[in-house]
């Protein structure tokens, strides 16, 4: 009978590496959206990029040095996916859905909302995380 504590650890190693994938995606999804808003040029393109992208892969480090803890657990990977989700379901109602004037300073927000969205849901997911436990 293989140790339960060991299971557990794979299955969160594992969520971990599916997350790490989605976040990449998002990432790649989130450049592709800043190349469609038409920047001046090149380093316009970069620095937007760069500032869009700065969510991912902060929360991407965080989860390596977290998976890598004995304590590890699954909703830290859930909640930097649904805040993935949440970036780019804002960039698209920006972008795509709902265009206007003011639509720069929005996307120019979205790590921020982003930074915001994570510090809440982290301590929630940790709270259900806890619960689900028993």
């Amino acid at each position: 009978m293989p140790n339960p504590a060991f299971v557990a650890q794979l299955i969160v190693k594992r969520i971990t590496s599916i997350s790490l994938f989605l976040m990449t995606a998002a990432a790649c999804v989130t450049v592709i959206f800043v190349n469609e808003l038409k920047p001046t040029s090149a380093g316009a393109l970069a620095l937007f990029a760069v500032w869009l992208v700065l969510p991912y892969v902060a929360m991407s480090a965080a989860l390596i040095m977290f998976s890598r803890k004995q304590d590890a657990s699954a909703h830290r990977p859930v909640v930097a996916v649904l805040v993935s989700i949440g970036g780019i379901i804002f960039l698209l109602d920006v972008i795509f859905w709902h265009p206007d004037a003011q639509g720069a300073i929005a996307v120019l927000m979205t790590p921020i909302l982003q930074a915001f969205a994570l510090a809440i849901l982290l301590p929630v997911g940790s709270w259900v995380s806890r619960i689900a436990r028993g």
